[in-house]
């Protein structure tokens, strides 16, 4: 969220905590908490509010969990709930737009995308739209249709200055496609993109976003780890980096994802594969520029450290492993 708070999730609850008191005595009463459905994810508004998405439904609660709006209408002409909602929703960081992907159906002669056993019965499905919305009212300010239908799950990336966002979607033909667009109380407009890529963040301070490609077991040419950096200006490739030395054959690609603490580095976090004994997670220091690691971070101090990292945006991160929190910071 933003310097002074931040979103937790404990199990089926999203909590709103003010940062300072949380890093300070640890478990402390939250400022607003909402407990979620089933298959729903959400983000918070700056009121203390809530927008929340499941299958198939998109809507916003107030702190004292009054429905505030819902978008339902917008999503789902008709009253055909067939459309569902890819992956979760996510906020921008001044809390006033929010980004949601939308599947489409099918329906009469047009030849859809992809057809899906996701009913019964089998669904027709086109190009997902992702969805610009007003966090206080609801309307929808912008719709942008992407290349292919996600099918499993899409998400989003907003930049910390919230000018601007990449979403990705996952097709079962090329794995992650990737697009970045302006966004703002004028709409979307698409700037690039990318196959093959997943984004994972933007370097503060600059239009630069990192990707990450994996060798998701396709074979071929797309058998490679890469962590990448693009201009979103020029959609010009600035680095790229191999990452698969820092695997060394034990880590799950799946589960290697790039955490931005200020302009200058990054943690690139490495999860151990199926099979490996030691289950501890490897987070390597690189530099935000190239993209070349700068060394191993040293956790024996508190060797359980978790996969996940939390950038606190002051060069401090988090890291989380069941219900420990730790704080760390550069030496």
């Amino acid at each position: 969220m933003d310097g002074e708070r931040f979103l937790l999730r404990r199990g089926p609850r999203l909590e709103v905590h003010r940062r300072d008191t949380f890093l300070a005595l640890g478990a402390v009463r939250p400022l607003s908490r909402v407990d979620l459905p089933s298959v729903t994810g959400g983000a918070a508004t700056p009121d203390g509010g809530f927008v929340l998405s499941g299958e198939f439904r998109v809507w916003c609660v107030a702190p004292d969990g009054r429905t505030r709006w819902e978008l339902s209408d917008g999503i789902w002409p008709d009253g055909v709930r067939g459309d569902r909602v890819r992956g979760d929703v996510t906020v921008s960081p001044d809390g006033s737009l929010a980004a949601v992907v939308k599947s489409t159906l099918v329906t009469g002669p047009s030849v859809p995308a992809a057809r899906v056993d996701d009913g019964p019965p089998e669904r027709r499905y086109g190009p997902d739209v992702l969805l610009l919305l007003d966090t206080a009212t609801g309307d929808v300010l912008g719709r942008q249709p992407l290349d292919v239908p996600a099918l499993l799950t899409a998400q989003h990336v907003w930049h910390p200055d919230g000018s601007r966002l990449a979403v990705s979607c996952w097709d079962f033909w090329d794995s992650w496609i990737t697009h970045w667009l302006t966004a703002d109380g004028d709409g979307l407009r698409v700037l690039g993109g990318a196959t093959l890529e997943e984004a994972t963040a933007f370097v503060p301070g600059s239009a630069r976003l990192l990707t990450m490609r994996r060798a998701e077991g396709f074979g071929g040419s797309q058998e490679t780890n890469e962590l990448a950096s693009y201009d979103t200006d020029t959609s010009e490739r600035l680095a790229v980096h191999d990452v698969g030395d820092l695997l060394a054959g034990w880590a799950n690609p799946s589960g290697t994802r790039p955490y931005v603490l200020d302009a200058e580095r990054l943690i690139l976090s490495v999860d151990p594969g199926d099979g490996v004994e030691d289950r501890r997670s490897r987070h390597w220091l690189c530099d935000a520029n190239t993209l070349r690691p700068l060394g191993l971070l040293d956790y024996s101090e508190h060797p359980g450290a978790g996969h996940a990292v939390t950038p606190l945006g002051d060069g401090t991160w988090l890291t989380r492993r069941g219900r420990r929190v730790d704080r760390w910071a550069l030496a």
